[in-house]
C-alpha cells in the first residue's frame, strides 16, 4: 500500500513539475517573443521608421504634445497620437501557422516598415509591420528575435495597421504654415501683385487699436472695425497647407519658383519672430478639378482650387487651397464697419 502511494505521489509531482516548465516556458513566449505593446507611451521619448525604399523618420519628443521630425521640423501631433495610440493597444490576434511562414516572411522582407522604440533615450522594443490580412483585419508583423511572425490587431477597431506606421519625413510634417498666438502679432503685410488695392499692412498699437493701410498707393484706413480685426488675427492661428509637392522633377520646380509670385505675406510677432510666403500660380494639370471657364469654355489660365507657396525661402513647394487662403488674402475692405467683399475675387 506504501509502494503505491509512494508511486502515485511520484506521479503527481512528476506532473506539477512538468506543468510548470511548460507554463513558464509558455509565458517567456507569451512575454518575450510576442510582446509588441508598450503600455506607458508617455515614458517613449524617441521613435525611428525605416522602410524598404530608403525613407527614415526619426520622431523626437520635445515636449508633452510636442515631436520632431528628423531634428528639423515639427511633426502631425495627430499622426503621432494615433501610432501611440496603435503602440499602447496592439494585441496577438493570431501566430502565423507553418503553412503561411515562409510566404508571410518574405513578402515581409520585401515591403515591411521597421520601428524602433525607445524610453529615456534606450532601445527596448523592435519590429516589422508588414501587410494586412485577406479579411482587412489584421497585420501581419514580426517582433525581432522571435521565432515566428504574428497576425496584429487592435481589439475593437475593424481594419489593419499598417497605415500607421510610415517612414517618409513629408508624411510626418507638420502640415501647419501659419500658427501664431493672434495676441502676440505685431505686423502683417500682404502684397498683392496683380492688383494694387488689394496690398495693405496692420500694425498693432496696443491690444485693442491697430493702424491699417494700404501700401501701394499709401492710404491709411480709419475706423478699422475692432471685432473683424480679432477675427482676421484669428486666421493665423492655424492655416494649414494641403501637401509637399513631390511629383514635379527640380527643373520644372525651378521654372515656378523663377515666375512672378501673385502674393507675398509677411506676418511678424513681438518677438521679431517673422514668417514670409510667396505664393505662386499652380498650372493646370490633369488633376485639376477645373480646367475650362464655364462662361466661355476657354481653358483656364491656372488651378483655381489650388496655388503652389514658398514658405521662408525654403526649397520646397508646398500645395494650399484658395478655399483656406481667401481668409488671408482678404480684401482690406473687409476690416471696415459694413465691408463685406467676396474674398473669391481674389483668385484672378
Amino acid at each position: 500500500m506504501k509502494n503505491k502511494f509512494s508511486i502515485l505521489l511520484f506521479i503527481v509531482l512528476a506532473g506539477i513539475t512538468a506543468w510548470l516548465f511548460i507554463s513558464r516556458k509558455s509565458s517567456t513566449i507569451t512575454g518575450d517573443l510576442r510582446d509588441f505593446a508598450i503600455q506607458d507611451t508617455s515614458s517613449i521619448d524617441k521613435i525611428f521608421l525605416a522602410d524598404r525604399d530608403g525613407n527614415t523618420s526619426l520622431l523626437t519628443r520635445a515636449g508633452f504634445d510636442k515631436w520632431i521630425v528628423n531634428q528639423k521640423y515639427p511633426a502631425r501631433q495627430d499622426a503621432i497620437n494615433n501610432l501611440l495610440e496603435t503602440v499602447k493597444l496592439l494585441e496577438v490576434r493570431s501566430p502565423v501557422g507553418k503553412n503561411l511562414y515562409n510566404n508571410t516572411m518574405k513578402l515581409m522582407a520585401a515591403r515591411s516598415v521597421k520601428i524602433e522604440l525607445y524610453q529615456k533615450s534606450k532601445l527596448v522594443k523592435t519590429y516589422y509591420v508588414g501587410h494586412p490580412t485577406m479579411d482587412n483585419l489584421g497585420t501581419f508583423m514580426y517582433l525581432e528575435h522571435s521565432s515566428v511572425p504574428y497576425v496584429m490587431h487592435i481589439p475593437g477597431f475593424n481594419g489593419f495597421l499598417s497605415t500607421r506606421y510610415f517612414a517618409n519625413e513629408n508624411e510626418w510634417r507638420d502640415r501647419i504654415i501659419f500658427r501664431f498666438d493672434p495676441r502676440t502679432i505685431v505686423h502683417i503685410d500682404v502684397k498683392n501683385t496683380t492688383k494694387a488695392d488689394r496690398n495693405f499692412a496692420v500694425s498693432r498699437n496696443s491690444d485693442s487699436t491697430f493702424a491699417v493701410a494700404l501700401t501701394q498707393p499709401y492710404k491709411q484706413i480709419p475706423n478699422v472695425d475692432i471685432m473683424k480685426m480679432r477675427k482676421y488675427l484669428e486666421v493665423f492661428s492655424k492655416t494649414n497647407f494641403e501637401r509637399i509637392e513631390v511629383s514635379l522633377p527640380v527643373p520644372q520646380m525651378d521654372s515656378i519658383m523663377k515666375t512672378a509670385p501673385f502674393s507675398v505675406v509677411t506676418v511678424t510677432d513681438d518677438r521679431n519672430y517673422t514668417k514670409t510666403i510667396t505664393l505662386y500660380r499652380k498650372p493646370i494639370t490633369a488633376s485639376s478639378r477645373n480646367q475650362v471657364d464655364e462662361n466661355t469654355g476657354k481653358p483656364l489660365p491656372f488651378d483655381m482650387d489650388r496655388f503652389y507657396t514658398l514658405i521662408n525661402g525654403d526649397k520646397a513647394l508646398y500645395i494650399c487651397q484658395y478655399f483656406h487662403f481667401d481668409r488671408v488674402l482678404i480684401n482690406p475692405v473687409n476690416l471696415l464697419p459694413g465691408g463685406n467683399s467676396k474674398p473669391t475675387q481674389d483668385r484672378y
